[in-house]
């Protein structure tokens, strides 16, 4: 009994910004503490369950009676009243300064004891005030929260400001916001828990969040990755979630790691991972040492991958050392500036330009794109032509008005590498990773990508992204269905002096294969005739 409310009264804490479920959250705790003691109700005792409240109605006669011309009180409310001001808007995100609350409670108790009309403005709107702006401003042993997921963006003016200027590590996401929230809040060697979007863990938009907060200031002490359908009510492949435990120490510990990112529902997770907690051996299990973290690109949360790998990725080049990988052009309306090659005239089309100055000259309207397309390997998905003439024209022009207007969607990016020799690859919704080789006179597209490198290595470099080793490590650095331009120039690279040639003369029939294979259908520009004819 005297454990219930000791708990209730010193260990205890809790803030949400709806007012109904703190309400609901206080009910919960109460009812607990009833369990152990039957008479908690009666004696009086009040947990530290509070909704955020914000100081905006608080007026200024209000403020004065309270503050009883003492310059110090005077100060440190008005700190706490800045600080709280509009607080519905950002929630438990805001860094509430560390000012004597005890001299403010005392105040309180004054005025508890005062014949005031004031008296019930204090206790009903300044005192909540004081107990949730010290909620948020001590530091605790532990840390527990299942965090908004939001994107943040300018549509959110405020909450978009205050991020940017105050979580410039995690300012993509409010889930992000909140890791980095609960580690202040953590004491050192504390531990902090939280259930969110599993994208933390390897997006490149997350590096420093990795980089500058997690890697080397926290020791990852077990893990759930959930992935897809972790909740019952949540469908679709959007929703990916990971649960973790952190300790506020870097310690080289071996976390736990439970991957249930195969199974189709909660209930098979959950099973999966009550299993796991039982049996060492099964596969779903890895433990993994915190150190190799460091060893990855971006130190990329990657706990399921071998000691092998990890030595490639931590002594060989990466891939962007010897080679160029670029994000290509977004035109904001494919509709008007793209075409499948059989739509305009065949004579229209300009085809093998070797650069920009050469195209811009010829006064030829299209030439040809390279736009992604399905899963393809060696040569293929040649479908599109894009309006570039007189170097791109009327698209730079579009995408100006797009950049005056506050948008950046018009990007006509890497132009020094339009109409070079290239390998590209799908870089959005593909399971699979592989290349396809294209030979001079194309540009290529954001979802397409492109990666530039000299003749003596262009084979070479094909040859070992299309294998399944560079697929496997595909999923180690970016295990989402989309792989961007940066993502495959942090793969790790050996050049094999000894192989090379015989790399090359293996890629050269595999790309002529595939080609003669793409050619023999009428949907391709280089169509002589069915090879059954």
């Amino acid at each position: 009994r005297d454990a219930a409310q000791s708990i209730l009264e010193n260990n205890l804490y809790g803030l949400d910004i709806d007012d109904r479920a703190a309400q609901l959250a206080y009910f919960a705790v109460m009812m607990k503490a009833r369990q152990y003691d039957r008479r908690i109700f009666s004696r009086g005792i009040q947990p530290h369950v509070y909704a955020i409240v914000e100081s905006n109605g608080l007026d200024s006669s209000s403020v004065e009676y309270f503050t009883n011309n003492d310059p110090q009180l005077k100060k440190d409310f008005g700190t706490l009243m800045n600080e709280l001001r509009d607080a519905k808007e950002y929630g438990s995100i805001l860094n509430i300064s560390q000012v004597d609350f005890s001299a403010l409670y005392a105040r309180v108790e004054e005025v508890r004891a005062d014949i005031s009309m004031f008296r019930e403005i204090v206790l009903n709107s300044v005192l909540p005030l004081i107990q949730v702006a010290e909620v948020m401003a001590q530091k605790y042993d532990v840390v527990v929260t299942n965090p908004p997921y939001l994107t943040i963006s300018p549509s959110i003016p405020k909450l978009n400001d205050y991020v940017l200027k105050y979580y410039p590590e995690s300012k993509y996401d409010l889930f992000s916001v909140f890791i980095e929230r609960c580690q202040s809040m953590t004491s050192k060697s504390g531990l902090f828990s939280m259930i969110t979007m599993h994208s933390w863990m390897f997006l490149s938009s997350y590096t420093k969040l990795r980089e500058q907060l997690i890697v080397p200031k926290t020791a990852i002490i077990n893990m759930l990755h959930l992935g897809t359908h972790a909740f019952e009510n949540i469908g679709g492949e959007v929703v990916q979630t990971t649960t973790f435990t952190l300790l506020k120490k870097r310690i080289n510990i071996r976390g736990s790691y439970v991957r249930l990112t195969n199974y189709a529902d909660a209930e098979a997770k959950r099973e999966a991972a009550s299993y796991a907690t039982m049996d060492n051996s099964t596969s779903n299990l890895s433990v993994f040492p915190m150190k190799y973290f460091d060893y990855l690109p971006d130190s990329l949360i990657g706990y399921w991958i071998s000691p092998r790998i990890i030595d490639i990725f931590n002594r060989e080049k990466c891939l962007s050392e010897i080679a160029k990988p670029r994000q290509g052009l977004s035109t904001s309306d494919n509709d008007r500036f793209l075409k499948l090659w059989h739509e305009p005239r065949i004579q229209n089309i300009g085809f093998g330009f070797e650069s920009r100055e050469v195209a811009a000259k010829s006064e030829l309207k299209w030439f040809p794109y390279n736009k992604g397309g399905e899963y393809r390997k060696w040569y293929g998905n040649n479908n599109y032509v894009i309006n570039w003439q007189f170097d791109g024209r009327e698209l730079r022009a579009w995408a100006d008005y797009l950049n005056t207007h506050g948008t950046s969607m018009g990007r006509l990016v890497s132009q020094e590498f339009y109409f070079q020799k290239g390998i590209t690859w799908s870089g959005v919704g593909a399971t699979r990773f592989g290349v396809r080789c294209y030979p001079q006179g194309m540009l290529f597209d954001v979802g397409a990508n492109g990666l530039f490198v000299d003749d003596s290595l262009y084979n070479y470099l094909a040859g070992f992204l299309n294998t399944k080793i560079a697929n496997a490590m595909i999923q180690v650095l970016n295990p989402t269905i989309n792989t961007g331009s940066g993502t495959v120039g942090k793969l790790p690279i050996i050049i094999s002096q000894d192989a090379k040639n015989t790399i090359s003369e293996l890629v050269e029939q595999n790309v002529s294969i595939a080609r003669s294979a793409w050619d023999s259908y009428e949907t391709s520009w280089d169509f002589k005739r069915n090879p059954l004819v």
